[in-house]
């Protein structure tokens, strides 16, 4: 998940920086997007029903609420700035609304991935 919200969010940047160039790309988002589901229905196919039972658990729920508020307060956040640099003339709206969407998007998957690796490791180096 981490590194679907890592690229969500270096395209973001990089609309930010060569939007010409980027900006047009917005479709990519949605082949990215597309792509991420397909990775999300294959890994729960190969863990069976049973392990997807187990994984989703009372911390995982925890965690994805907390995914949410961060993906929640990451776009309002990114919108207001988007507003103020529209304002200013210094981005183009054709920029701007895929750096936002590709930034609200991203948020979630970055949070998750990264409190799943934070996690994968804790257990992996626990003592027992």
């Amino acid at each position: 998940m981490a590194a679907f919200g890592i690229m969500f969010w270096l395209y973001a940047a990089l609309t930010l920086v060569m939007p010409a160039f980027f900006a047009p790309l917005g479709f990519m988002l949605a082949i990215l997007a597309g792509l991420f589901v397909l990775v999300l229905a294959a890994t729960g196919a190969l863990a069976g029903t049973a392990n997807l039972a187990r994984a989703w658990d009372e911390g995982a729920e925890y965690d994805s609420n907390r995914a949410y508020k961060f993906g929640f307060t990451t776009a309002w956040t990114v919108y207001l700035v988007a507003w103020l640099f529209l304002e200013q003339g210094w981005v183009s709206v054709d920029a701007a609304f895929p750096m936002m969407g590709a930034v609200t998007g991203g948020s979630y998957c970055l949070f998750m991935g990264v409190v799943g690796l934070r996690g994968w490791y804790e257990t992996r180096h626990a003592s027992d």
